[in-house]
């Protein structure tokens, strides 16, 4: 959404594709909307499985999200995308939009591959973190360097094996193969490559720095149109102490109602008050049961709670953790998929941040990883939000985006 608007300043008339389900929120920022399918109906009604149990079976099998959630939908993805591409001059993608990139090659468009998380460099001199993969994790020299360079070429050629669906689509296509990164990630076929984090995130080596330019942050969470807190969570912030905020984001949030109880239980034995931001269909039975100390909310903008707080506990997504650096406070993180293990051990390594393995979390250890945060956990959690207060990675990226499409014009009028 940010990216959209900032591309629309730049000049451009930005269409989103995406699931259907956020038809309405685009639309009513004013936004062109298309449907790409699949959307929340089709994964559910064809894996006999609600959301929650998705994101549960994601976080317990590596293979799942590509072999049952994109693959089989890689053609009807292809086909919407393809349709709305129709009048495009350019199409920007997430790394993880391979139908996006097919269509971007097969109708010679320009194509910009947007990195929202430090892990999708799979940089051998900054490796991901939160894998098991033998890397070396803090390469202090260039064997090293070299080491973990052999590792990540070998592990995506592995992992490129089960997009068979991808290569067959290219196949059928005409498109010439792709191989390894290039393949899973577009790493070499596109025209930019753009981070969407925060350079206190990653470090990145000379040549990747040419490869990849890190943007910053790109901050928007006027997602339900409501940038303000409710009367109620501001009556309770005024009447007391700052409290730790619980958020588990969007996805991973679906039936962990035993998980906010112990982050509830593992705040009182720290004589802390609590804002426990909940799914939908947990939040009413939770602040039911809740004591006087918490308050339990199905919705809050990070970016107002977030400041309000006196730790943040989060699962690690990439939007969450740029909110949470923001805001300055220290935090506790509870990885339990995906990027979220990376952006964890990051926030950790950068000295903000307790990490707590979602899956296998209880009371106990919430407890200790939130009585460890001190002083110097609070002071570096103020110095950070200095320099990413100060990023906007949606207005950098558009900009880069804008000198992109000049220079292709430049070199078609060369023609």
């Amino acid at each position: 959404m940010a990216l959209a608007h900032a591309l629309a300043r730049e000049g451009f008339a930005p269409v989103i594709a995406t699931s259907a389900a956020y038809a309405d929120y685009i639309r009513g920022e004013g936004l062109d909307f298309v449907a790409v399918r699949p959307d929340a109906d089709d994964l559910t009604s064809r894996l006999g499985m609600d959301m929650g149990q998705i994101a549960r079976k994601m976080a317990e099998d590596d293979r799942f999200l590509f072999g049952e959630l994109i693959f089989p939908h890689l053609r009807e993805s292809f086909e919407d995308i393809d349709a709305a591409a129709a009048d495009a001059i350019a199409i920007v993608s997430h790394s993880l939009a391979f139908a996006a990139r097919i269509v971007a090659e097969a109708r010679g468009l320009p194509l910009v591959t947007v990195l929202l998380s430090p892990l999708m460099l799979y940089s051998a001199a900054d490796p991901p973190l939160g894998s098991r993969v033998p890397l070396r994790r803090a390469p202090g020299s260039s064997v090293e360097i070299a080491y973990n360079r052999a590792l990540l070429w070998a592990v995506a050629h592995a992992v490129a094996l089960w997009a068979a669906p991808l290569r067959h689509l290219r196949r059928e296509l005409g498109l010439r193969p792709r191989y390894g990164l290039d393949l899973l990630l577009g790493s070499e076929s596109s025209d930019a490559v753009i981070g969407l984090f925060s350079p206190t995130l990653a470090t990145a080596s000379r040549g990747e720095a040419a490869r990849v330019f890190v943007a910053g942050h790109s901050f928007h969470d006027r997602f339900l149109g409501n940038a303000a807190l409710a009367p109620e969570l501001e009556d309770f912030l005024a009447a007391g102490a700052a409290p730790l905020v619980v958020t588990l984001g969007s996805f991973v949030t679906r039936a962990r109602r035993d998980f906010y109880r112990d982050c509830m239980a593992a705040a009182a034995r720290l004589g802390r008050r609590a804002v426990v931001l909940a799914h939908d269909d947990d939040a009413p039975a939770l602040a039911e049961a809740s004591p006087r100390h918490v308050f339990v909310a199905a919705y809050a903008p990070h970016s107002q709670i977030f400041p309000r707080a006196a730790a943040i506990l989060h699962h690690g997504g990439v939007g969450t953790s740029g909110q949470a650096l923001r805001a300055g406070r220290p935090q506790v993180v509870t990885p339990f998929l995906g990027d979220q293990f990376d952006n964890a051990a990051r926030l950790a390594r950068l000295g903000v941040a307790r990490v707590v393995d979602g899956k296998t979390a209880t009371q106990d250890a919430l407890f200790r990883a939130l009585a460890a945060l001190d002083d110097g956990h609070a002071a570096r959690a103020r110095h950070v939000a200095g320099i990413v207060e100060q990023e906007d990675g949606a207005a950098k990226a558009a900009t880069r985006i804008a000198a992109l499409m000049a220079d292709k014009r430049q070199e078609q009028a060369a023609w």
